[in-house]
C-alpha cells in the first residue's frame, strides 16, 4: 500500500515540476526542490512530511533553516501557513510562530507548485501553479 502511494507521489512530482524533478534523500527523508527564494536558495518540499494536505517546506535564510508547515484546502484552491520555525545550522530552534495565515498563490512560486503536488497526491487534481488570485 505504501509503495503504491509512494509511486503515485513520484509520478505526480515528475509531471508537476515542468518535466524536471530534483530529488534528494537524507536519513529516510525525501526532499524535492519546488522553487527558490529571492536569493536563489532552493525551497524544498519534505515528501515524508505530507499528511493529507498538510506538509512542510524547507529553505535556508542567512544562517538559519526555515521550516514552514502548510495546509492546502485543495477543493477551494487556498493555502494556509500553520507554523513557521527557524533553526540554527546545528538544529537549535530559535523562533516558532504558530500564527495561521492565508497565503495568496502566485503562479510559478514554490507555494503554488508544492500545493499542486500535495493536492494531486491527495487525489484532488487542479493546476495551482498557473492560478492567480485577486487581493
Amino acid at each position: 500500500m505504501f509503495l503504491k502511494r509512494f509511486s503515485g507521489v513520484v509520478a505526480v512530482i515528475a509531471l508537476s515540476v515542468s518535466g524536471t524533478a530534483i530529488a534528494q534523500t537524507t536519513n529516510n527523508y525525501i526532499y524535492i526542490e519546488v522553487g527558490a527564494d529571492s536569493h536563489g536558495n532552493p525551497i524544498t518540499l519534505d515528501l515524508s512530511s505530507i499528511k493529507g494536505t498538510e506538509y512542510i517546506l524547507l529553505h535556508k535564510h542567512n544562517a538559519q533553516t526555515v521550516k514552514t508547515t502548510l495546509y492546502a484546502s485543495c477543493s477551494e484552491g487556498r493555502l494556509f501557513s500553520k507554523r513557521i520555525s527557524l533553526y540554527t545550522l546545528t538544529g537549535r530552534l530559535t523562533s516558532d510562530n504558530k500564527t495561521e495565515r492565508e497565503i495568496f498563490l502566485k503562479p510559478g512560486t514554490a507555494d503554488a507548485g508544492s500545493m499542486e503536488i500535495v493536492c494531486q497526491a491527495a487525489g484532488i487534481h487542479k493546476d495551482y501553479s498557473t492560478q492567480s488570485q485577486k487581493f
